[in-house]
């Protein structure tokens, strides 16, 4: 609007000014656009997805050393896991490079007498992924849940179990975890030969894992299979 021109407000002549003048003044966008950025970059957690991501941060900065050996860096993902996600009892499986099977090396919630038992055991890598031997419900390309009412374990490995009397007992709902039961997450070297496993066979709650939780397990072996990969066969990640 030009000088002169005015209107009539409440009975009174009122002279407009030259012109429209916006609500928010360059400088005061900015400093709403560099508020808005801060809050989404924000360090604070707003939910279990954010608090999650800086959790696994927090990890891999404290494993990212080229002085962490293998199995370190398998008992520290062991502990931090378990924290994360409310594992009563966890334990990791690795190839043995010098004889070829699969044996425990880090433990969470086990009692000594099950750690112990879990040293001893070796597998090959047929009898790891024979459903016959071990019968399975297939759950991804990552996971696998053996069932307590298959079985799925061979003479020797009840001493690993922390609660062998509570084997074989009826499941109270489809809901629950029971003695028997355990969940194997495969971390892979390139293309899919298997390096090893996470293991969970009991939960804080005693509940199956969420649908939330086996995607970040999935996550969480990926980026496990690169570094131990790496620490075996000094092959640098990409």
């Amino acid at each position: 609007m030009t000088n002169g021109d005015s209107i009539i407000f409440d009975g009174n002549l009122v002279e407009m000014s030259e012109q429209i003048v916006e609500p928010k003044d360059e400088e005061d966008k900015i400093k709403q656009l560099t508020k808005l950025l801060r809050e989404r970059c924000s360090l604070f957690s707003e939910d279990e997805t954010e608090r999650t991501m800086a959790q696994i941060e927090k990890f891999l900065a404290r494993v990212s050393g080229p002085a962490e050996t293998t199995q370190s860096f398998l008992q520290e993902t062991a502990n931090t896991i378990s924290r994360m996600f409310d594992f009563a009892e966890f334990v990791v499986a690795l190839k043995d490079r010098s004889d070829g099977l699969f044996k425990y090396v880090a433990f969470v919630g086990m009692r000594k007498e099950a750690e112990l038992a879990y040293r001893k055991l070796g597998y090959t890598a047929d009898e790891v992924i024979s459903p016959i031997k071990f019968p399975r419900i297939k759950l991804t390309n990552h996971i696998d849940f053996f069932l307590g009412e298959y079985r799925p374990y061979r003479e020797g490995e009840l001493e690993t179990f922390n609660r062998p009397s509570q084997l074989g007992r009826e499941r109270d709902s489809v809901e629950n975890l029971q003695e028997g039961d355990y969940i194997c997450v495969y971390f892979f070297a390139p293309p899919r030969e298997i390096l090893g496993w996470f293991e969970i066979a009991r939960t804080m709650n005693g509940l199956i894992p969420s649908r939330h939780t086996f995607k970040w397990l999935e996550f969480l072996a990926v980026i496990a299979g690169r570094i131990v990969y790496e620490k075996e066969f000094g092959v640098p990640r990409r």
